[in-house]
């Protein structure tokens, strides 16, 4: 399943597009007033055109869309995400009623940026070694996030 969060429009609100590999499913539309809150769709060059068409008329994705992957094994799956200095993962069985809503989600928040994104890293390398490798690849870019300032003081030792 392939997910895409984006933020635009007047007034800004959140939009999902959501591809479900699912040939014989429906997609289906989410709306509020005029707006498309979530839009699932079964085909991928629709989804594709679906994103967009969203980025033409001023969307933006968000970070937890534009870190998510999805790792699968025969039987599991792995989501991942980052969405500012949490990590965000989602794991569960294969099965043929499938939802994004199985399985278990979990939320670590680290003290910093820098921590969140080595921890991102170092999951992605524990799963791809453990046999699970990415559905749906794509280059993923993790932006700069701002610099905490640092306290003055001494360093304490753990």
């Amino acid at each position: 399943m392939l997910l895409r969060e984006l933020i635009g429009g007047d007034p800004p609100c959140t939009c999902r597009l959501i591809f479900r590999d699912d040939p014989t499913g429906f997609g289906h539309r989410v709306t509020d007033g005029d707006r498309v809150v979530e839009h699932v769709l079964t085909k991928q060059t629709d989804f594709e055109n679906a994103v967009v068409e969203k980025r033409a008329k001023g969307f933006a994705e968000t970070e937890r869309s534009l870190t998510r992957r999805m790792f699968v094994t025969a039987d599991r799956f792995w989501i991942v995400w980052l969405d500012g200095d949490t990590l965000g993962t989602h794991a569960g069985g294969l099965r043929a009623d499938w939802r994004e809503s199985s399985g278990q989600t979990r939320a670590k928040e680290f003290r910093d940026r820098d921590r969140a994104v080595a921890a991102y890293h170092k999951a992605i390398a524990d799963k791809e070694t453990e046999g699970y490798r990415e559905r749906f690849a794509r280059p993923v870019t993790i932006a700069e996030g701002p610099k905490a300032p640092r306290k003055p003081g001494k360093k304490k030792s753990r």
